[in-house]
């Protein structure tokens, strides 16, 4: 069993200040024997030196990543620094961080012997990995899901990569134990008496647009041809390409996709978003887009962000038995929020504060299981979408 506790500070400057804070939270809440937390903070706090004064002060070890936008019980901000403890006498948890990961779409060599090492710790193999990459422009998010997959394969991973509200990746960082990277990926393997369940929702049917196509050649997350001519060719086709650059807004405009001719398919489609056209033409996108899937562009908007989640977090209040919930919402969808940022954020306050402890914060790409099959994850990256995973 596992018991958590949601640790916030508002203090940006003042590390002495934030550590006072936190110690006053943590203080009557006694810890078992195995503990780790889950910290996430805006770049803010680790140039002011907050960040690695919390994580000196706290007695147990911590991974995450920089975020936007946080909620834990009772507490909605843009600038907050969060941590979800969990802790447990029959579940064991054990933190690792990989070697430096290049742009390459390989972290399998980086990854191998940390959590070797990492796993060493453990009395069983793990039941679940709470995982936390670095934004590597260039780099697919599945080379991270893929890389863990090999290594421990078919146990759920979930977690989010590195983001903030400027979605300038040289504020992206990766979080563990005080120190801070932003080519290394940090993670925590959980074993013992846990049951892990899993929630993930992306865009709904309704927002389809007519524009859909097949990949008919890509190499990882670089598509070269769709519907059998270049990939330039068939956005400037749609009007969403000119000039050898995507139109300012199409970035953020997700493309619903079903990889139906993989053997890992389970029917449920993940959404991917373009970065950018190289210059061979061809569209560079977050995730991988296997050669013969299936997309449909898209139309975010508002109304259809809250009404998911909204959704969403009401399968998660009707949940039993929950001791600790974490909940990662793509960044795009606060940007599609506009003026109101903590509109999603103070919803989900509003219908999970006063329960159980949980953790709420934008994540720069989405890891989740989309279902179980035969006892084993199918572990997928998604953009665009809200993730949970609920102890």
């Amino acid at each position: 069993m596992i018991r958590s506790i949601g640790l916030h500070t508002y203090e940006i400057d003042d590390a002495e200040a934030a550590v006072a804070e936190i110690n006053a939270e943590l203080e009557g809440f006694s810890l078992m024997e195995n503990t780790v937390g889950v910290i996430m903070c805006d770049p803010d706090y680790l140039d002011s030196g907050v960040y690695t004064a919390v994580c000196e002060a706290l007695p147990f070890p911590v991974a995450g990543v920089t975020t936007t936008t946080q909620a834990v019980n009772g507490e909605v901000d843009i600038l907050i620094l969060t941590v979800l403890v969990m802790t447990s006498d029959d579940v064991f948890f054990s933190v690792g961080v990989t070697e430096e990961i290049a742009v390459d779409n390989d972290a399998l060599n980086p990854t191998r012997a940390s959590f070797e090492e990492a796993v060493k710790a453990l009395p069983s193999e793990p039941k679940l990995i709470l995982t936390f990459p670095p934004q590597i422009e260039g780099n697919a998010g599945d080379t991270y899901v893929e890389a863990l997959g090999e290594l421990c394969p078919g146990v759920p991973l979930f977690g989010t990569s590195a983001i903030n509200d400027t979605v300038d990746a040289e504020h992206f960082f990766t979080l563990f134990n005080g120190d801070t990277s932003r080519n290394r990926m940090a993670f925590i393997l959980i074993a013992g008496n846990i049951k892990p369940r899993f929630l993930v929702s992306v865009i709904n049917d309704r927002n389809k647009t007519q524009f859909s196509g097949e990949i008919t050649k890509s190499k990882d997350n670089i598509v070269q041809e769709i519907n059998g001519i270049p990939a330039y060719d068939y956005f400037e086709s749609i009007g969403v390409v000119k000039d050898g650059k995507l139109d300012e807004g199409f970035q953020f405009i997700p493309m619903l996709t079903e990889f139906k001719k993989r053997d890992d398919y389970d029917g449920v489609p993940t959404v991917r978003v373009i970065v950018y056209v190289d210059k061979d033409g061809d569209a560079v996108c977050r995730g991988n887009m296997y050669q013969n899937s299936i997309f449909t562009i898209t139309t975010p908007a508002m109304d259809e962000v809250l009404q998911s989640s909204t959704e969403f977090i009401d399968k998660i209040v009707a949940m039993p038995d929950r001791q600790a919930t974490l909940i990662f919402s793509c960044i795009i969808r606060r940007m599609t929020l506009g003026t109101t940022p903590l509109t999603e954020a103070e919803m989900v306050d509003g219908k999970l504060g006063g329960g159980s402890p949980y953790m709420f914060a934008y994540a720069g790409g989405e890891i989740c299981p989309t279902s179980i099959r035969d006892g084993k994850a199918v572990n997928r990256y998604h953009n665009y979408s809200i993730i949970a995973c609920i102890l």
